[in-house]
C-alpha cells in the first residue's frame, strides 16, 4: 500500500515537470506557503508560540546545535521571520526560476538551489565562529535567501552578458545585478541582519563556484573537438564547419544545456561524421 503511494506521487511530481519546467520552482514555493501558514495554525490549535519553529527548524549558529540537529542545515530555509520576509523571497525565487529556466534544466536548478542553502548556512556559522564581533551573539538563520542567491550568481557567472529587463524601461547585464546584491550584502553586514547577508554570501559563493567548474569544463570539452577537427581534417563542408562553430560559441557563451534539441542533435551527427572520417 505504501509502495502504491509512494509510486503515484512520483508519476504526479513527473508529470508537473514534464508539464512545465518550472514545477520545480511550484513545489517550492507550496512548500514555503507551508511553512509560512502551518506554525501559525499549530501556535492556535495548540496554545503555544511560534519560536518552537526556532528550537527545532531554525539554523543555530554553533556547530554543537548542528550536529546535535543536522535537519535545521536544510529546514531553516523553508521558515521565515514575517510576512515581508516570506513575500519578498517568494517573488524572488519565481522570477530567478523564470530567468534560469530560459537557460538551463529544472534538475541543475534544483542542485544550485540546495547547494546555495547549505552553503549559506555553513558560511554563517563559521563566520559566527571566526569573528570575535559575533562571540556575544544568539542568532539564528531563517529563510530561503541562501539558495536564490546561489541561483542568481550563478546565472551572473555562468552568462554575464545576459540581458534583464527591470520594469520594460531599462536593461542591464546579469553581472552588474549580482554585483549589486554582493555589495549590499556586505556592506548591510554592520547595520542589521548580519546573519543573513553573510547566508547570502554563502549562497553566491556557492552559485559562483559552479559557474566557474562547468563553464571550465564546456571550455574544455569545446577545446578537445577543436584540436580533434584539426587533427583529422577540417569537415568537409564549409556550411557544416560555420554551423558548427555557431554552435561552439553559443557553448562557450551560455553552456550546452543552452543549445535546442535540433542543435545537440546536429553537433552529435557532425562529430560522429568527423570521427569516422
Amino acid at each position: 500500500m505504501a509502495s502504491d503511494c509512494i509510486s503515484k506521487m512520483n508519476s504526479v511530481i513527473t508529470k508537473i515537470f514534464a508539464k512545465h519546467s518550472l514545477g520545480v520552482v511550484y513545489i517550492l514555493l507550496v512548500g514555503y506557503l507551508c511553512g509560512y501558514l502551518f506554525p501559525s495554525i499549530i501556535a492556535f490549535l495548540w496554545q503555544t508560540t511560534v519560536p518552537f519553529i526556532r528550537d527545532m527548524f531554525a539554523l543555530s549558529q554553533s556547530f554543537s546545535a548542528l550536529m546535535g540537529k543536522p535537519w535545521t542545515l536544510l529546514t531553516y530555509s523553508f521558515f521565515h521571520t514575517s510576512f515581508g520576509h516570506w513575500f519578498f523571497n517568494m517573488v524572488m525565487l519565481y522570477f530567478v526560476g523564470i530567468l534560469f529556466m530560459n537557460l538551463f534544466p529544472p534538475k541543475r536548478f534544483l542542485g544550485i538551489y540546495a547547494m546555495g542553502i547549505i552553503m549559506g548556512g555553513l558560511f554563517f556559522i563559521l563566520t559566527y565562529q571566526l569573528f570575535p564581533v559575533f562571540s556575544q551573539r544568539e542568532d539564528f538563520l531563517l529563510g530561503a535567501s541562501a539558495g536564490i542567491m546561489a541561483v542568481l550568481i550563478f546565472l551572473s557567472t555562468y552568462t554575464p552578458f545576459y540581458r534583464i529587463y527591470l520594469f520594460r524601461i531599462f536593461s542591464l547585464p546579469l553581472w552588474i545585478l549580482g554585483a549589486l546584491l554582493i555589495i549590499i550584502d556586505l556592506a548591510s553586514i554592520p547595520i542589521s541582519n548580519a546573519g543573513g547577508h553573510i547566508a547570502h554570501l554563502g549562497g553566491a559563493l556557492a552559485g559562483c563556484l559552479y559557474a566557474l567548474y562547468l563553464k571550465r569544463n564546456i571550455s574544455f570539452l569545446s577545446l578537445k573537438r577543436k584540436k580533434r577537427q584539426s587533427s583529422q581534417g577540417r569537415y568537409p563542408n564549409k556550411a557544416t564547419e560555420e554551423r558548427i562553430n555557431v554552435i561552439l560559441d553559443k557553448i562557450t557563451r551560455s553552456g550546452y544545456d543552452s543549445l535546442t534539441r535540433e542543435e545537440k542533435k546536429y553537433l552529435f551527427l557532425a562529430s560522429k561524421e568527423n570521427a569516422d572520417q
